[in-house]
């Protein structure tokens, strides 16, 4: 029955990926300043934001509803260590459990940013531990830090796959990283090769143009390299900015209203494009993506900045009025 199970769900994947392709999109890029980015693409689905508390602190998560639970895919701790738990085509090292020294890439991402300040602790924890992939899902991980450090790391067919960052920047989407490592961009492929060569070109050019990538330029890389149609589509957009600690959301690809996440407030509020002002809590009870697009959904138009025209000239008859009868009187007592 297992077997069957699994072969049921992985037909169903694979057919799913040959009609969409395969989601997401994650980078860090090292300039005057740290950051990172992702895009989350997926069916529709619920998706919440949470602060978390692990062993090294506070830690925010992005999830999405499956299965009867939120599943966590997208993080960053207090410590600015940033995860993003992808999928990857093709599929490598499967087990239906976990042996002793094994550990699966889902909960390599996840111990990672619960327990974990630096890439380096990542890579170490890891060293002794050999990935295995969920029979029916295959997915690898992104590690960075604020340090300028970051790697890909990659269930193997003969052992785990590294490919650390080389340079400035660092981009993974849906192809296994180990297999181009070193390679130019223009020669990936695989699912997700024309994303990765949208961002790795547009952080290229940044490091060309000192200090000109900042929060927009991040949001203007991830909007470039989202999903608008098929199943697989782009359903909030983060740049992270592991020195303030804090992290930007973009929801379903609307770039013009931003929600703003603090992780030493521990709170999540408006940010850019409302024209009122909301704050809420943020715990790992979290908020749904739902109650958050209902904000730019329901929002009020703004209030005029000046009076209106109509308003201009009911003042300015008035005025006239009042003239003309001071006028009569004082034509009367001469």
């Amino acid at each position: 029955m297992r077997g069957a199970r699994v072969l049921v769900i992985t037909i169903i994947l694979v057919a799913l990926r040959v009609a969409c392709g395969l989601p997401c999109t994650c980078f860090c890029f090292y300039d005057t300043q740290p950051l990172y980015g992702m895009n989350f693409d997926y069916p529709e689905s619920e998706i919440r934001f949470s602060i978390e508390t692990g062993a090294e602190g506070l830690v925010f998560f992005g999830s999405v509803f499956i299965d009867g639970h939120y599943g966590r895919t997208v993080g960053m701790n207090a410590q600015g260590l940033f995860a993003s738990d992808q999928m990857v085509s093709p599929l490598r090292n499967p087990a239906d459990e976990e042996a002793p020294g094994e550990i699966y890439v889902w909960r390599a991402f996840y111990e990672a940013l619960t327990d974990c300040a630096t890439v380096n602790e990542v890579r170490e924890r890891l060293a002794d531990q050999r990935l295995v992939s969920y029979p029916e899902l295959a997915l690898h991980d992104f590690f960075a830090d604020p340090s300028g450090d970051a790697f890909v790391i990659e269930a193997g067919n003969t052992g785990n796959v590294a490919t650390p960052i080389d340079g400035q920047f660092l981009v993974m989407t849906n192809f296994h990283n180990g297999d181009f490592r070193g390679d130019p961009p223009a020669a990936v492929r695989g699912d997700g090769a024309d994303r990765y060569r949208i961002a790795c070109a547009a952080l290229a050019s940044a490091l060309r143009r000192p200090a000109s990538f900042d929060v927009a330029a991040a949001f203007e890389l991830l909007h470039r390299a989202s999903t608008s149609s098929g199943t697989y589509k782009t359903r909030y957009s983060l740049v992270l900015d592991p020195r303030a600690l804090v992290v930007y959301i973009a929801l379903e690809r609307d770039m013009d209203h931003l929600w703003r996440v603090s992780l030493r407030d521990q709170t999540i509020e408006t940010y850019q494009g409302f024209s009122r002002y909301a704050r809420l809590p943020l715990d790992a009870t979290g908020v749904v993506g739902s109650l958050l697009t209902a904000y730019a959904e329901d929002d009020p138009p703004a209030a005029p900045t000046s009076q209106p025209v109509s308003a201009w000239l009911r003042v300015l008859f008035g005025t006239l009025l009042l003239a003309m009868f001071l006028f009569a009187i004082l034509g009367q007592r001469r």
